[in-house]
């Protein structure tokens, strides 16, 4: 295969799809990996050449030929407008999110591809590749330390990568107060994102209810209301669930606390948690929601907290459906999701 592995234009993203290790694989088997320079990623640049990838400047993906797969994690920059080629990365455009017709407007001016990792799909419909855990396990990080620092009474300051989850666990327990102990609730409790944010509070003997699709069919949300932390790890692709509206956070009766969103979709119809616009940054991680001040965040690159142990994860996982490029059921499913949404959009 040809392969062009993008720095990303998110300041804050450090992520990388493909790890210097898993690069060798691929060039091992006999395989071009081009590699945009990049001071931000995880792994040096050293690392990619010495894997014996070839380093490029940034900004190259834009003129490589049709047959190269240009790799990334988050969205490309608004410039250009008409993009040929074809591309892998998290675009978040196919749930008529807002600004999606422009986006895919693009792709369908240049006649290029785009083959969203989100749907990225086996033979069971389930992704083969996801950054979820390490989303969980950090949305639930963020909600605790938050939930502890609002009991103090204390701000919430900006959030950046840490080196290890041990450095992370280690900066709750310094805001840890032993003579209040919250109870969570996980929603989506089954799924990877669901999983890691069960383990953090584990990792921190937090008692946690975890709920998934047996409990939510026909919700109590009283029941849910009387937690303190809130982790939603739900990812919509309908309507049908709705966790907490506006007047329930502003309920005196509501214990609510803290929500962490994981899943952070709102700009989507389909968002569970219908009480805020737009996600949370790290600059400023949380909002305050209501009368009763609920904290909620929502940042939508949470794995780059923790960016080497999600690239070596993501990694692991999407090593083995690169090497089924670009025919494996993967790449198949994920083109009919691009192939449907685009049709969409010329019929309007």
């Amino acid at each position: 295969m040809k392969l062009l592995l993008r720095a990303e234009a998110r300041e804050t993203e450090r992520r990388t799809p493909l790890t210097p290790m898993d690069a060798a694989v691929l060039v091992g088997a006999g395989g071009t990996v081009s590699v945009e320079r990049s001071t931000r990623r995880i792994f040096d640049d050293a690392a990619y050449a010495g894997a014996g990838c070839i380093l490029v400047e940034p900004g190259s993906w834009i003129h490589v030929p049709d047959d190269t797969l240009v790799l990334g994690v988050k969205e490309l920059p608004q410039s250009p407008d008409v993009l040929g080629g074809t591309y892998a990365h998290f675009a978040h455009l196919y749930k008529g999110q807002r600004g999606w017709q422009g986006d895919l407007s693009r792709f369908l001016r240049g006649e290029g591809t785009l083959y969203d990792l989100e749907y990225l799909t086996g033979e069971t419909g389930n992704r083969v590749a996801a950054f979820g855990y390490w989303a969980g396990w950090l949305g639930a990080a963020l909600g605790l330390r938050g939930w502890f620092l609002r009991e103090r009474g204390e701000a919430a300051n900006s959030v950046g990568p840490h080196d290890s989850r041990d450095v992370f666990i280690n900066d709750i327990k310094t805001v840890r107060d032993n003579t209040k102990v919250p109870r969570a609730i996980i929603i989506g409790a089954k799924g990877r994102s669901g999983q890691g944010a069960g383990e953090l509070f584990e990792a921190l003997d937090i008692p946690v209810t975890r709920w998934d699709i047996e409990e939510t069919i026909d919700l109590d949300r009283v029941a849910l209301l009387e937690h303190d932390i809130l982790v939603n790890c739900v990812l919509l692709r309908g309507p049908g669930l709705v966790l907490a509206t506006a007047n329930d956070l502003s309920d005196s009766a509501t214990r609510l606390g803290v929500i962490a969103d994981v899943a952070c979709d709102p700009l989507s119809d389909f968002n569970p948690l219908p009480v805020y616009d737009a996600p949370t940054s790290w600059d400023e991680p949380f909002l305050h929601i209501g009368e009763r001040e609920v904290w909620l965040t929502a940042i939508d690159n949470l794995p780059s907290l923790l960016p080497r142990e999600a690239s070596e994860d993501f990694s692991t996982q999407l090593l083995p459906v690169l090497r089924d490029y670009p025919n494996g059921v993967a790449w198949r499913n994920a083109k009919v999701a691009f192939d449907e949404t685009v049709s969409s959009l010329t019929k309007e």
